[in-house]
């Protein structure tokens, strides 16, 4: 994909996801939100600032504890000096930031004078320690895995990567009571079946390959029955579980395994938040009902029902776009479809096509009476550039242009709306599954709008983004 059409393609992705909407929150987590990460990765660049300003904390002791492969640092936090030992680690993948984030805002809420009596009430009994980003190399590319691209969640066993050799160390040197493995799930997690966005996902991992429930294992289901309780108001329908299959070299079933109670929090999309700042709120105001119910030992009292109430998690529950009823095919050869797609790194394509009652779209559009028509491709010519402004734009959509073929530096691009140059897999006559999602809609007036790279544009008046509803 060239250089212009990759630039556009992300503007579109950016269109499809939308801004980001608040959840109803609480004025004392906007005075702790740590500035500077809302935005979709977290890099070590991003957080040594913050490390440093904390290492002059007389509350908190900061310190590296190892190297990463490339040989930067890894930083453990800790504060307070009780019997009960608890352990949070977040980005071991390098591409799931939302928990740094909230670490951040949690040292933040835990370090301001006006919580010092909140603090009293704790720190002799809980010693807190917290690793912000274990896979700084992995934060650095962007991506899941390590410079020696293992996957650090899944190098408990054989301990080949030095980010994994850190935080056992680490778990070795603290024997945690508590620990907490915060990550980031996709976003096409769903609920169960009940349509909704898996926003946040809990687990406490299985010691052994019958699931058992161990004493340590039935702490850390009890506790997060408690942390349900504390978000559930926020985002009760919201919330799902992992199915608890033994995963042998997984750190949270190897601390499973080493009567460690271990809750696994998993940060997902929500509608109109492309930067999950409603889970990275709701980590914030879990790990605080954490701390509270821990020094306090409330969660003994939490009924594993609680835990064994929230519903599974459904992958692939959850597409980006979906456009729903409509009309293509003529005569006996006519039939009504719906259309999912979902965004690659740099594209948007069909992922799905016929009855898709089983899905939910991030976005949502019913294009029922509308019809689909192929885009015709435009072909660019050296000789006489072309200027693509609103108008000549929406000119092109009416006559049936969906795209444009050729070279890039044939065509002067001057409107905000997004430009499919030379695609990968053009739709055709019939809208098929693993194509650029891009193709009008006509009505009985003609061409009434475009999906180009899974932005929908109405085309009646001007060219415009049709308000497609999230969920």
């Amino acid at each position: 994909m060239n250089r212009l059409c990759r630039r556009l393609a992300i503007a579109a992705l950016g269109g499809l996801l939308c801004s980001a909407a608040a959840i109803a929150s609480e004025p004392d987590y906007a005075a702790y939100r740590q500035g500077g990460l809302d935005q979709p990765g977290i890099r070590q660049a991003d957080i040594l600032p913050l490390i440093k300003q904390l290492q002059s904390s007389s509350l908190l002791d900061v310190a590296e504890i190892a190297r990463s492969y490339e040989g930067r640092p890894i930083y453990r936090m800790q504060i307070g000096h009780g019997e009960i030992k608890v352990l949070m680690w977040s980005q071991m993948h390098g591409d799931e930031p939302t928990a740094t984030a909230a670490l951040f805002d949690l040292v933040n809420f835990m370090l301001a004078p006006e919580q010092a009596q909140w603090r009293a009430g704790w720190e002799d009994k809980l010693t807190l320690v917290m690793v912000p980003m274990l896979n700084p190399d992995g934060a650095e590319r962007g991506i899941r895995h390590n410079a020696q691209s293992f996957d650090v969640n899944r190098d408990a066993k054989a301990l080949q990567s030095p980010e994994g050799r850190a935080l056992m160390q680490l778990a070795r040197s603290l024997r945690p009571d508590f620990g907490f493995n915060l990550h980031d799930q996709n976003r096409h997690y769903g609920v169960g079946d009940s349509g909704k966005m898996a926003t946040i996902s809990v687990l406490a991992p299985a010691f052994n390959a019958e699931r058992d429930i161990n004493a340590s294992r039935k702490r850390a289901m009890q506790l997060i029955g408690a942390l349900k309780r504390a978000v559930a108001p926020a985002i009760g329908e919201n919330i799902g579980r992992y199915n608890d299959t033994y995963a042998w070299r997984a750190f949270g079933d190897t601390f499973s395994e080493m009567d460690v109670s271990t809750v696994l929090i998993e940060s997902g999309a929500h509608p109109r938040d492309p930067n999950r700042q409603v889970a990275r709120h709701m980590n914030f105001n879990m790990l605080i009902a954490a701390i509270d119910s821990i020094a306090s030992g409330s969660y003994r009292e939490v009924s594993l029902a609680e835990y064994q109430s929230i519903p599974f998690n459904r992958d692939e529950a959850i597409v980006d776009l979906k456009i729903r009823n409509i009309a293509t095919g003529e005569g006996d050869a006519a039939y009504t479809t719906d259309l999912a797609m979902n965004a690659g790194d740099a594209y948007i394509e069909v992922i799905d096509v016929g009855d898709l009652s089983n899905l939910t779209g991030a976005r949502d559009f019913d294009a029922g009476g509308w019809r689909y028509r192929a885009p015709r491709p435009y072909p660019l010519s050296g000789d006489s550039p072309l200027v693509l402004d609103d108008e000549k734009y929406r000119m092109l959509l009416r006559e049936g242009y969906g795209y444009f073929v050729g070279d890039a530096e044939a065509l002067q691009v001057e409107t905000e709306f997004p430009v499919v140059l030379n695609p990968r897999r053009p739709q055709g006559d019939t809208p098929s599954r693993r194509h650029d999602a891009t193709f009008l809609l006509d009505d009985d007036r003609g061409v009434r709008a475009a999906v180009l790279n899974g932005q929908v544009l109405d085309l009646r008046e001007a060219v415009g983004k049709i308000d497609v509803a999230a969920e």
